[in-house]
């Protein structure tokens, strides 16, 4: 089997699988979003922080196991019984490969074992993605928390430090 068939398989899971985290991305930034005008800005709005950070973090884990079965799902079908005995099997493979941890107890065959990287590069991306949606939530949390702060009375000179 030449390089072509592997490539143009885990070329495609990635298509499918960025796709939904850019679909999951809108989703979850139009209903923070949403939330923001429903809520007033000086009643209460740290209290829901927590509670929508958990929620982000549980819908971006999720969306992660599905990208690890999509995954689990083209290797069982295309790579199928001459690498693993069942699909369990091909979804722990996934997603020791997904999260790039790499055992190594189970591995593919010479045919198929191009796609390993191609799924490991594509867990990074998703995960450095993941990350900076929590990031950019914290940022907006922090940036909102300090607008509610007096502002510091700026230093003139070293002798006001030690007062």
């Amino acid at each position: 089997m030449d390089l072509l068939f592997p490539f143009t398989v885990g070329f495609a899971v990635i298509l499918i699988t960025v796709g939904l985290h850019a679909v999951t991305t809108n989703q979850t930034i139009y209903l923070l979003k949403k939330h923001e005008q429903k809520r007033h800005p000086l009643k209460n709005g740290h209290r829901s922080r927590p509670l929508i950070l958990g929620i982000t973090g549980v819908l971006l884990s999720v969306k992660h196991y599905i990208d690890i079965l999509l995954w689990a799902f083209a290797y069982w079908f295309f790579a199928g019984s001459e690498n693993f005995v069942n699909f369990e099997d091909a979804v722990y493979f996934s997603s020791v490969t997904y999260t790039t941890l790499g055992y190594g107890d189970v591995t593919l065959s010479d045919n198929w074992r191009l796609l390993c990287g191609i799924q490991a590069m594509n867990g990074i991306l998703l995960f450095g993605w993941s990350t900076a949606i929590l990031f950019y939530l914290f940022q907006r949390f922090w940036i909102e928390q300090n607008k509610s702060l007096p502002k510091a009375k700026p230093i003139k000179n070293q002798n006001e430090i030690s007062q």
